[in-house]
Protein backbone atom coordinates (compact mmCIF):
# COMPACT_ATOMS: atom_id res chain seq x y z
CA UNK A 1 0.00 0.00 0.00
CA UNK A 2 1.44 3.36 -0.90
CA UNK A 3 2.13 5.74 1.92
CA UNK A 4 -0.75 8.40 1.80
CA UNK A 5 -1.00 11.86 3.04
CA UNK A 6 -3.09 12.81 5.84
CA UNK A 7 -5.67 14.62 4.10
CA UNK A 8 -5.84 11.51 1.75
CA UNK A 9 -6.14 9.36 5.13
CA UNK A 10 -8.61 11.85 6.42
CA UNK A 11 -11.02 11.65 3.15
CA UNK A 12 -10.98 7.55 2.93
CA UNK A 13 -11.97 7.41 6.61
CA UNK A 14 -14.76 9.87 6.00
CA UNK A 15 -15.74 7.79 2.71
CA UNK A 16 -15.92 4.48 4.74
CA UNK A 17 -18.20 6.01 7.12
CA UNK A 18 -16.28 4.18 9.79
CA UNK A 19 -16.08 6.94 12.22
CA UNK A 20 -18.87 6.05 14.09
CA UNK A 21 -16.24 4.04 16.05
CA UNK A 22 -14.01 6.60 16.17
CA UNK A 23 -14.72 10.20 17.39
CA UNK A 24 -14.56 12.80 15.11
CA UNK A 25 -11.40 14.51 17.21
CA UNK A 26 -9.85 11.39 17.04
CA UNK A 27 -9.76 11.09 13.53
CA UNK A 28 -8.75 14.92 13.54
CA UNK A 29 -5.56 14.28 16.12
CA UNK A 30 -4.89 11.61 13.84
CA UNK A 31 -4.41 13.72 10.70
CA UNK A 32 -2.53 16.07 12.15
CA UNK A 33 -0.48 13.85 14.15
CA UNK A 34 0.34 12.29 10.33
CA UNK A 35 0.42 15.86 9.04
CA UNK A 36 3.20 16.71 11.71
CA UNK A 37 5.48 13.76 10.66
CA UNK A 38 5.18 14.19 7.20
CA UNK A 39 6.43 17.68 7.34
CA UNK A 40 9.44 16.32 9.56
CA UNK A 41 9.90 13.69 7.03
CA UNK A 42 10.08 16.19 3.73
CA UNK A 43 12.45 18.45 6.04
CA UNK A 44 14.56 15.85 7.05
CA UNK A 45 15.09 14.69 2.95
CA UNK A 46 15.36 18.06 2.13
CA UNK A 47 17.88 19.00 3.89
CA UNK A 48 19.86 15.89 3.42
CA UNK A 49 20.13 14.81 7.29
CA UNK A 50 19.80 11.26 8.16
CA UNK A 51 20.68 11.00 11.92
CA UNK A 52 19.28 11.33 15.29
CA UNK A 53 19.70 15.41 15.43
CA UNK A 54 18.00 15.43 12.07
CA UNK A 55 14.88 14.72 14.28
CA UNK A 56 15.31 17.32 16.49
CA UNK A 57 15.88 19.65 14.02
CA UNK A 58 12.74 18.59 11.73
CA UNK A 59 10.74 19.01 15.02
CA UNK A 60 12.70 22.37 16.24
CA UNK A 61 11.52 23.51 12.29
CA UNK A 62 7.88 22.18 12.50
CA UNK A 63 7.41 24.19 15.68
CA UNK A 64 8.68 27.55 14.73
CA UNK A 65 7.00 27.12 11.49
CA UNK A 66 3.47 26.14 12.06
CA UNK A 67 3.47 26.02 15.47
CA UNK A 68 4.81 29.92 16.43
CA UNK A 69 7.93 28.33 18.18
CA UNK A 70 5.65 25.86 20.65
CA UNK A 71 6.81 22.50 21.12
CA UNK A 72 3.91 19.87 20.86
Amino acid sequence: MPKQTAVEWLIQELKLNESMYKSTKDILDHTLAMEKEQLIDAWKDAEGYNDENAVILAKQYYNETYQGGQDA
